[in-house]
């Protein structure tokens, strides 16, 4: 395995902690690559989590419908039903 040497810019208050901690045994490297593994692992578990449906019913509930609107003549959360309303209307816009 091929290593790269990264270098990182430490204040004065992370300098002082990252010496303490060599000093106490710990190698700086493995801490730096721990919190990237950790940091990367979240973020993969972060996207892949994700409940879509859980999303877009706090939108909903956020972002309702004015009262004033019309009622529409489909289901938006149908996307079948939505792509299709979208399009006749975007269609009778370029006519």
């Amino acid at each position: 395995m091929s290593s790269k040497l990264v270098n990182v810019r430490l204040d004065e208050k992370r300098l002082e902690r990252a010496r303490r901690l060599r000093v106490n045994g710990f190698a700086l490297s493995d801490l730096v690559r721990n919190a990237i593994d950790r940091q990367y692992e979240q973020l993969v578990q972060s996207s892949t989590g994700l409940n879509v449906e859980a999303v877009m019913q706090r939108i909903y509930d956020e972002y309702p419908d004015p009262p004033s609107l019309p009622p529409r003549d489909y289901d938006v959360r149908d996307r079948r039903k939505a792509k299709s309303a979208i399009l006749r209307k975007l269609r009778a816009k370029h006519r």
